[in-house]
């Protein structure tokens, strides 16, 4: 952790105090109700800028169907820069503005954000799966997807299922990128596979001799883990060094941008994702959300970042309906009094809550391990298959 989380973590209880922390203050009963979404919206390394339009989009259409019990919904937005310390000041806003919760926010820092959520009381809904530890593990966490650890789990398994037994997993030299690594590794291995880890370092221009040693291996698939860009300049590479198998991965790392750096190598490419990939509009919620998504911006990418954070409002908004909220405890306790399961429109598996016992006592947070399949084709996502659980026997 970097000196200057650690002093915007000092200076946390007397940020709390002046702001009414521990659940206290956040929004008039009958006045409008104030969320946030903080995600790398814009970085050198990483950046999700429709994200943006995506949470405005469904909050626009949350609001123009009413509110939540007559009450308007206000989404305020905040940059982390995929970087700790930003992301520590952006949690530090969500309190000073009292937010009554973070919902779909996308962040390799989740760690540090829900530090200060955890002291403020404050739920962080629907995380997007870019820090699957956290994500899975903190008690103020509730994610709407199997998070990186079931799609990672899924992805070295599905290198095996549709590769073969021999598979090269790469992440990227940070935190949450070896745990990323780690679970590929897992599902590698529970498909009975072999797995050789190799780590490229983080904002590479050049990964040839990353590339090199992979194609060494003679690998039956690539399941890479890691962020978009750095995920993109890889999979490039291994293609220019001449490996036209397959490569598995999460989602979120095939970006617009990455499938202009891939060009002709962008096939063969099998994603786990968070649900039924966006681009399946026979599902009429994923059509509204891309109706609602073109609307706000014709050149607009639409991909299943913006559709978890989508869902993630309409999770938020049917948990809230016919509670009185207040404040970000007011939010989790509406959170524990799930007594059905929560429909997201089939675009993912129903939200039956935190479980208890949950599926993985080691990732307490998680609902359903239940992960989507996406290929990449001619340069564009498309849908393959439906939900699976990767830790299913």
């Amino acid at each position: 952790m970097g000196r200057g989380t650690l002093t915007g973590l000092a200076v946390l209880p007397l940020l709390l105090t002046a702001c009414g922390g521990g659940g206290a203050g956040g929004a008039a009963a009958d006045g409008p109700i104030k969320i946030m979404t903080i995600a790398s919206f814009e970085s050198p390394v990483y950046s999700v800028p429709w994200l943006k339009t995506a949470v405005t989009a469904a909050v626009d259409r949350l609001n123009d169907e009413g509110g939540i019990d007559g009450r308007k919904v206000e989404m305020l937005t905040c940059n982390d820069k995929f970087d700790p310390n930003e992301a520590t000041a952006c949690a530090q806003r969500a309190v000073s503005e009292q937010v009554v919760a973070v919902v779909g926010p996308l962040s390799p820092n989740i760690g540090p954000i829900a530090a200060v959520m955890k002291q403020a009381r404050i739920p962080i809904i629907g995380p997007g799966g870019a820090d699957g530890q956290n994500e899975a593990t903190s008690p103020v966490s509730y994610p709407i997807n199997a998070t990186p650890v079931g799609m990672g789990v899924g992805a070295g398994k599905l290198a095996v299922e549709r590769g073969g037994p021999n598979v090269v997993v790469i992440g990227g030299d940070n935190e949450t990128a070896r745990a990323g690594a780690k679970w590929a590794a897992k599902g590698v291995e529970s498909a009975d596979g072999k797995a050789t880890t190799i780590y490229a370092p983080i904002g590479s221009a050049d990964y040839s001799t990353v590339a090199a040693k992979a194609v060494d291996l003679h690998p039956d698939a690539v399941s890479l883990q890691g962020s978009g860009a750095d995920a993109g300049r890889i999979a490039a590479a291994l293609r220019a060094a001449g490996y036209d198998g397959l490569i598995t991965g999460i989602s979120s790392m095939v970006t617009p941008g990455v499938l202009k750096i891939l060009g002709t190598g962008a096939k063969n490419i099998l994603l786990t994702s968070r649900g039924h990939a966006a681009s399946d509009t026979s599902i009429p919620e994923i059509a509204t959300f891309t109706k609602a998504m073109k609307a706000a911006d014709p050149k607009v990418n639409v991909d299943d970042i913006g559709l978890n954070g989508w869902l993630a409002v309409k999770l938020f908004a049917a948990v809230a309906e016919g509670h009185r909220i207040t404040d970000g405890a007011s939010v989790i306790e509406a959170l524990a009094n799930i007594k059905e399961p929560v429909s997201l429109g089939d675009a993912y598996p129903d939200y039956k809550g935190i479980q208890d016992p949950p599926p993985l006592p080691e990732y307490p947070r998680v609902a359903s391990f239940e992960v989507g399949t996406s290929a990449v084709e001619n340069g564009r996502i498309v849908p393959d298959g439906g939900f699976f659980d990767p830790f299913a026997k």
